[in-house]
């Protein structure tokens, strides 16, 4: 438990030094982060994990993730359908509940802090897990957020090129020449750092006031940072998945998720929303994240 709070008391530095920043320098952006991060930094993480943690074996002993995070997806997509309509009548705020509801922060802030906490080969197996996550974060998720049509066109990103190309040399050890290995090694070290100051920049170009001033909210964070996880936890001792209890557990105690700040800004939609989630399931996560972890340590 103080392994878990004490990554995630250093990656907040950089939330808070990235939040100082923002307030100071009225003209910094997180949009210039946000590209460098989501096709460059990240699909080198990534990449990496995958080159030098995934195997046959691996693949073979659990391809059996891929429709279990399938169903849990599915679950919480149908769940967050229900719990928009009773939490707000604003339509776009319903579609930000929505994506925040099924999608956690399980990149910026989870890569990170499951590397720090457990290593790398369990970062692999992570990703493996989340890849229907993955994929649905940057296709029907951004369609949703977006108002974007034909969601599927998305599907072919870094990210996702990323995966099948780390699962491909660390399937068949691949030599991977010094030079690419230490590129890669190098930005995926950045990862960490530099999307928690995205969050604080981010974060910073709104009212805090305004912000923490939502009851519905405040509502949605508990249900989402200790409602869900209980549920997930309960089904998974219940019916002996300790194997897949991790994965499931880790999806599902992150705080809410950026997106839902950075994709609305690429067509001019309000932001503020997903800010308000976001800030107050991270500030409530310092507290309910090294809890929950603490049981599968």
């Amino acid at each position: 438990m103080f392994l878990v709070f004490k990554q995630l008391f250093i990656l907040y530095i950089f939330l808070f030094a990235g939040w100082v920043i923002g307030k100071r320098k009225k003209a910094v952006s997180g949009e210039i982060l946000s590209v460098l991060i989501v096709n460059l930094l990240l699909p080198c993480k990534i990449f990496n994990t995958f080159a030098n943690n995934f195997t046959v074996a691996d693949f073979k002993e659990k391809y059996i993730f891929l429709p279990v995070s399938a169903v849990l997806l599915l679950i919480l997509v149908i769940a967050a359908y229900f719990a928009s309509k009773l939490i707000t009548k604003h339509p776009y705020e319903r579609k930000v509940y929505r994506y925040s509801f099924a999608i956690s922060n399980y990149a910026y802030l989870g890569y990170a802090l499951i590397e720090g906490v457990f290593g790398g080969e369990m970062l692999s197996n992570f990703i493996f897990f989340a890849i229907p996550f993955i994929i649905y974060t940057y296709t029907a998720g951004y369609a949703m957020l977006t108002g974007g049509k034909k969601p599927l066109k998305r599907l072919l990103n870094p990210i996702t090129i990323a995966i099948v190309l780390g699962m491909i040399c660390g399937m068949t050890s691949v030599k991977i020449p010094d030079v690419i290995s230490s590129v890669t090694s190098m930005a995926a070290a950045c990862v960490g750092p530099l999307s928690m100051l995205l969050t604080g920049i981010t974060l910073a170009a709104f009212s805090l006031k305004e912000l923490f001033k939502n009851k519905q909210a405040y509502i949605f964070c508990a249900i989402r940072l200790v409602l869900f996880p209980a549920v997930a936890y309960g089904v998974c001792t219940l019916f002996g998945l300790d194997a897949l209890l991790p994965f499931i557990l880790i999806i599902t105690v992150m705080p809410c998720g950026l997106n839902t700040i950075v994709f609305p800004k690429l067509v001019g939609e309000d932001c503020k929303p997903g800010a308000r989630l976001a800030l107050i399931s991270h500030i409530l996560s310092l507290v309910t994240l090294p809890l929950w972890l603490s049981l599968i340590l």
